[in-house]
């Protein structure tokens, strides 16, 4: 009788530990590769979208300047739009791959993705520090440490 109580616990234990294994993996912070970009100009690749940035109202799919709808946006979240999901990191907004090298990714902040989307002069992604400049090397925005 010991043994088969031993035996429960550790199922238990396994089960629960399984439990919070795939919440954990339900709530991880995801991108959506929304555009590829692919500018040698800007020096971005890919841009990748974070979670976060769906939580956003009125959006706009920056493939069409249209705003999102919101079916497109439940697509997205749930992971069922057609387009590359990966990995971010906690407290992203956006993500820029350099261009042609891909699995080379800058990430931002809200703040700094803010700038970098809301500022009027052409920017340029420095592909070893992913600093956006302006084309007189004025800093607009920088990625996260």
């Amino acid at each position: 009788m010991k043994k088969l109580i031993s035996v429960l616990c550790v199922l238990a234990v396994l089960i629960a530990a399984l439990c919070v294994t795939a919440s954990a993996e339900e709530t991880a912070n995801w991108a959506y590769g929304a555009l590829p970009l692919n500018s040698e100009d800007a020096g971005v690749g890919t841009i990748y979208y974070a979670a976060s940035y769906f939580e956003i109202e009125g959006i706009t799919n920056p493939v069409t300047a249209v705003p999102y709808t919101e079916e497109e946006i439940a697509a997205i979240v749930n992971q069922e739009a057609e387009g590359e999901y990966i990995e971010a990191p906690e407290g992203a907004m956006i993500g820029m791959s350099v261009f042609e090298a891909e699995d080379s990714i800058f990430w931002y902040d809200a703040d700094n993705a803010a700038a970098i989307v809301s500022h009027a002069d052409p920017l340029a992604m420095n592909a070893e520090t992913g600093v956006f400049a302006t084309a007189e090397g004025e800093e607009v925005a920088a990625p996260m440490a």
